[in-house]
């Protein structure tokens, strides 16, 4: 998950990706490698997150390829999970940031960021199956954005974040396709999450330094904690270790990741890297995968040493990141500066991890 666009929340973020680190070296002896030891593809413009559908051996990348006005629709494009070839571009009434996707029901939830709403997709027709409007504003200035999407397919439940100074977040039965609860509480700006399912967890982190942990049998909050409060923290992302109970924050404004003790909120180590967006946990190869957006730069971590084993420099800015499911191939998607929009198309680049 991911934030489809970070400069999105430009405006709630106190340095708002400052520049000031960005270029600073890593703090290992990590080797480097260069983007076209990869294969990439070009896909188009606005691309933000992905979703890997092993079923159909695709990968779906959502796009809203303009912020005008009066061009609101979106896209998402099917590739071929091998080749990254484009198989087919299907066209969404609204513009597709987030991803979340169930495979074995062939159901992709698309986030409409600016709409405050869900885009239910048949992955197999391309068809829009529903729209969900999660925020109820009659007037747009006061639309609650959408952000992260996670999925709890055990429990047929679909938790959406809503980015405000007011934070909430939306609860959907993901069996009726209806939104069923309004989580209050959640903070300012609430961002990244991540369900650990089996112990009925979500876990919500937001832009004032707080990891919050909900009960999702009974929508309650056990416990909030304040990670390094004597720091200014705009917590973006979350990858979750529920069987070590860690969690790996990013920090777009601040430099490394930091790796948090769930059940406390102490930080158990940072991750010594520079300014950080995406962020995904790989439990079979034990390593962390990072993208440093505006830096170009993706980071292949051991989650034991903490330490940087592989960095990986792109051309243009990576973005998000998926997972494959033998856990052996991340895709990450990458845009283009802001001067290029319109000049170069966004793309996508495939890492075999087995190489490392």
């Amino acid at each position: 998950m991911n934030l489809h666009n970070v400069m999105s929340l430009k405006r709630y973020s106190r340095a708002a990706f400052a520049t000031a680190l960005l270029f600073a070296s890593l703090t290992s002896n990590a080797g480097t490698l260069p983007e076209t030891d990869f294969l990439t593809r070009d896909v188009g413009n606005g691309v933000y997150e992905l979703a890997v559908d092993h079923q159909q051996n695709a990968l779906f990348a959502a796009s809203a390829p303009s912020f005008d006005k009066d061009k609101t629709r979106g896209l998402v494009y099917k590739l071929d999970l091998e080749k990254l070839t484009t198989t087919e571009v299907i066209d969404t009434s609204r513009r597709a940031f987030a991803t979340a996707l169930d495979a074995e029901n062939h159901v992709l939830y698309i986030g409409n960021t600016l709409e405050g709403s869900v885009t239910l997709i048949d992955t197999r027709s391309g068809k829009e199956l529903a729209i969900l409007q999660l925020s109820e504003a009659t007037k747009p200035a006061d639309i609650v954005h959408t952000r992260e999407m996670v999925l709890d397919k055990q429990h047929h439940r679909l938790y959406v974040s809503g980015v405000a100074e007011k934070g909430i977040v939306w609860v959907v039965d993901t069996q009726k396709r209806e939104k069923i609860a309004t989580l209050e509480n959640m903070g300012e700006y609430p961002t990244g999450m991540a369900l650990d399912a089996e112990k009925g967890r979500l876990y919500v982190v937001n832009g004032r330094n707080e990891l919050i942990t909900l009960d999702t049998t009974h929508h309650k909050i056990i416990s909030r904690f304040s990670v390094e409060p004597t720091k200014k923290h705009f917590f973006l992302n979350i990858a979750l270790d529920s069987k070590n109970n860690r969690a790996f924050l990013t920090d777009p404004d601040l430099a490394d990741v930091l790796v948090v003790d769930i059940n406390t909120g102490k930080v158990i180590a940072p991750i010594k890297v520079i300014n950080s967006l995406a962020v995904i946990y790989n439990e079979k190869r034990q390593e962390v995968y990072i993208t440093h957006r505006n830096a170009k730069r993706i980071s292949i971590v051991d989650s034991k040493t903490y330490q940087v084993k592989q960095s990986i420099e792109t051309h243009a800015l990576p973005n998000s990141l998926a997972l494959s499911a033998d856990a052996n191939t991340l895709y990450v998607s990458i845009k283009q500066p802001e001067k290029m929009i319109g000049v170069k198309p966004d793309y996508v680049l495939k890492i075999d991890l087995s190489q490392y």
